[in-house]
């Protein structure tokens, strides 16, 4: 019976940790140091246009996914999307696009699409 409900959980860990499917594709071939846990990643929305103040470059897009009968939400989409710019190296998250998508049987599968930046400053270090 304890190897059974151990399974179980192991099961469920699993599949919590499937919830959300990433693609990436580099932009350059420059490798950026990692970014520390607290760094504050901020994400701008595809409506949303940064000023020439503060040059940059694009370094690479994503695209993460999930379903909403996994728990997977517009806000953990965007924390993921975080993590990934902060693993990268990135500065910020541009143009950022949630989409919806009703899938077999109706379940909702949420999309976030972005690009990864790097401040002009921060690259030439």
């Amino acid at each position: 019976m304890q190897k059974r409900i151990l399974f179980l959980g192991l099961c469920v860990l699993i599949l919590a940790g499937c919830a959300t499917s990433t693609s990436y594709v580099n932009f350059t071939s420059q490798r950026f140091v990692p970014k520390d846990q607290s760094y504050i990643v901020n994400v701008y929305p595809a409506t949303q246009t940064l000023g020439t103040a503060n040059p940059y470059y694009v370094i690479g897009k994503f695209s993460i996914e999930g379903f909403a009968s996994s728990g997977v939400s517009p806000e953990t989409l965007i924390d993921r999307a975080k993590v990934i710019a902060r693993k990268r190296g990135a500065d910020a998250v541009i143009n950022a696009k949630t989409e919806a998508f009703r899938y077999y049987g109706g379940d909702l599968l949420l999309r976030l699409k972005g690009e990864l930046i790097v401040y002009a400053s921060t690259a030439a270090k």
